[in-house]
């Protein structure tokens, strides 16, 4: 597969986390709703690598080769796979001590 996005399986894992919290406390209506923002906003960190630029901010004092993107209260990290595609590694919730879930 090349362009787009791809998510790893702890992101899957992180994004179902996040839905089912967000459904506990507040519902299914925006439990759905926040994890589309999130799937958005991966969508347009893709597209813009397709035009050029990785997107994010550079998460490197964390992880070489890693980005960031901040979106609501959670945080993906992602890294640029060639040219064309973003890599979708973690989506952690802000508080997290980032460098142990990485």
């Amino acid at each position: 597969m090349s362009g787009g996005y791809l998510l790893s399986p702890l992101a899957l894992a992180d994004l179902s986390d996040i839905w089912d919290y967000s459904y506990s406390n507040w519902g299914a209506d925006q439990a759905d709703a926040y994890v589309l923002a999130i799937h958005a906003a991966y969508e347009e960190l893709a597209q813009t690598l397709e035009k050029g630029r990785p997107g994010g901010q550079s998460a490197e004092h964390i992880r070489m080769g890693y980005r960031k993107y901040l979106i609501g209260s959670h945080v993906i990290f992602f890294r640029c796979q060639a040219r064309d595609r973003v890599e979708v590694v973690r989506i952690l919730n802000q508080r997290m001590d980032v460098p142990v879930h990485l």
